[in-house]
């Protein structure tokens, strides 16, 4: 049982600079020997476990595993100074450390595979409608999707022993999104439709550029004549997602028919998520607009992820992409040591990890999106936006309680095109985990703008990181 903590905040937060920099909204991060009252005790278990994402050849496949060792044994070097303040500064606890990485081509394979497959490092190429299987969509057991949460689930069970608690998964890219599947009970009709067996143990999902949206819409415009998945399929994105071989059918129609979406939310609400997003200027790159490359900079995270972040979308505006933004990365970034950026992209990842287990947990209390019901002109105000949220139990407000972007509207083809709110906005501060806001349109004198606006209300652990609230044994 958690300690809950009233308290009361007044008066305005200050006006927000820009809209990049109203995304990052930077909270006070306390040391993790500054006080806690929290009630644990004992030993508290702390299990990573590590998944890769999609390979494309035998030899990747065989060595998924290290896909991300770089990261681990940073955060294996510098995790017990942080668990030697914590432990100072709440006597009477122990935190013990264990960390798997998982190989899911190389994991148990479910007794479901398609007569012509290749073999279990092959679960890619199982796509809907193969020969031997009876499946309808993606998920169904004999299709790519279906396999790499099945694998995972053997990986989880294989590595840790069955009174094992408070596991972290670590997933890039792909193993993101599987990561939130499983833990949400994902099956082939949603969230919650299938008991993978595991989610108890799960504690939290750290999503690093996770493939977390479906790739098909139309609203990520993939370079090239062809929509995604028959992009996909045609074997035209050989240059991306690691290497010269092309993805398996199946991983195509899994990336681009499926989204992770429901799944990321869930964990977030109901666990904990981090969702580290990123995009920079990758050659070659698979899509239109801002991407790390692989993936476009709007599909890794969900809404209940905490992180607002605005991106150009198709049709000439913008959008929002959730998220906490660790670095300007293309995919690779983390998993290749070659990469220019790995040393910074592996710093960044782990200090915000690091944050969430010993410092604060954030969590995204209400999110939501508001346009305006008439144009604003020079010098005018939006009315004030407000929204009513009490903290989750055990949780408290951050300052400031909304965090908000948006995209100032620029029709026609003579008034410029849209644009991401750079100036004007206010931010007040509301009772419980609520606030209000309005914006000011301050930057074009001859004309009036309608807006569209992405908001999230959020809170953290009253007395700090993750581990506060992790059962003992």
């Amino acid at each position: 049982m958690r300690r809950s903590r009233a308290f009361a905040l007044l008066g305005a937060v200050a006006l927000l600079a820009s809209c990049m920099s109203v995304a990052a909204n930077e909270e006070g991060r306390p040391s993790v020997g500054a006080s806690s009252n929290s009630v644990t005790t004992g030993v508290i278990q702390l299990n990573f476990l590590y998944v890769h994402g999609v390979k494309n050849d035998d030899a990747s496949r065989i060595n998924a595993a290290n896909s991300l060792s770089d990261l681990k044994n940073s955060i294996e070097a510098d995790i017990p100074n942080w668990i030697s303040n914590y432990q100072t500064a709440h006597p009477g606890v122990t935190i013990n450390v264990a960390s798997a990485t998982a190989n899911l081509y190389t994991a148990p394979a479910s007794p479901y595979h398609p007569t012509d497959s290749l073999g279990p490092t092959h679960m890619d190429d199982w796509e809907v409608g193969d020969p031997g299987c009876a499946t309808t969509k993606q998920g169904d057991p004999c299709t790519t999707a279906y396999e790499w949460r099945y694998r995972l689930v053997r990986e989880i069970n294989r590595l840790f022993p069955s009174t094992a608690k408070n596991i972290i998964l670590i997933g890039h890219s792909t193993g993101a999104r599987t990561a939130f599947e499983v833990a949400s009970n994902t099956g082939p009709a949603g969230v919650g439709t299938y008991d993978w067996g595991v989610q108890n143990k799960i504690a939290a999902v750290v999503s690093i550029q996770g493939m977390i949206d479906g790739l098909q819409p139309n609203k990520y415009n993939v370079a090239g004549p062809f929509d995604f998945v028959t992009t996909c399929k045609k074997g035209d994105v050989i240059a991306f997602f690691g290497n010269a071989s092309a993805p398996g059918n199946g991983w195509c129609e899994y990336a681009g028919n499926i989204s992770g979406v429901a799944a990321a939310d869930w964990v977030a609400q109901n666990k904990h998520a981090l969702g580290l997003v990123s995009h920079n200027s990758c050659s070659p790159a698979l899509w239109t607009g801002e991407s790390d490359g692989d993936l476009p900079y709007a599909a890794q995270a969900s809404p209940f992820i905490h992180g607002l972040n605005m991106t150009p979308s198709p049709g000439k505006t913008y959008t929002v992409a959730y998220g906490r933004n660790y670095g300007s990365y293309c995919h690779s970034a983390i998993t290749n040591a070659s990469d220019p950026n790995h040393a910074a992209a592996i710093t960044n990842a782990k200090a915000r990890l690091f944050e969430m287990l010993f410092t604060n947990a954030y969590r995204v209390v209400l999110q939501g999106t508001q346009a305006t019901a008439a144009p604003v002109p020079f010098q005018g105000w939006t009315p004030l936006y407000s929204i009513n949220a009490a903290c989750p139990d055990g949780e408290t407000a951050i300052n400031p309680q909304i965090q908000v972007v948006g995209v100032c509207k620029h029709p026609g083809f003579f008034d410029g095109d849209d644009h991401a709110i750079q100036q004007g906005w206010n931010v007040f501060v509301g009772a419980g985990c609520g606030g209000a806001y309005k914006w000011t349109q301050i930057h074009d004198p001859n004309n009036s703008h309608n807006a569209f606006f992405y908001w999230q209300t959020r809170s953290r652990l009253s007395e700090g990181g993750l581990v506060t609230i992790l059962p003992s044994d």
